[in-house]
């Protein structure tokens, strides 16, 4: 099985300034979900996607549904 990293969604929490921790701790998920997201074994709930995406303010089709080949 291949599995894509979310560069998006790393590089929105890099932007930040955050840890996984901190950066799940303030989403209301867990840091081995986010770190599961991040390293593209997950693709997450519905509401986590949309929590995600209110957390950063930035559609969901932008962190979850773009190709991330930076």
């Amino acid at each position: 099985m291949f599995v894509t990293p979310n560069k998006t969604l790393i590089e929105l929490r890099h932007k930040k300034g955050e840890s996984q921790s901190q950066a799940a701790k303030n989403i209301g998920i867990s840091q081995s979900m986010l770190a599961m997201l991040e390293a593209g074994y997950r693709k997450g709930s519905d509401e986590t996607k949309i929590k995600i995406a209110d957390y950063y303010d930035e559609p969901i089709g932008k962190i979850f549904f773009t190709v991330n080949c930076h």
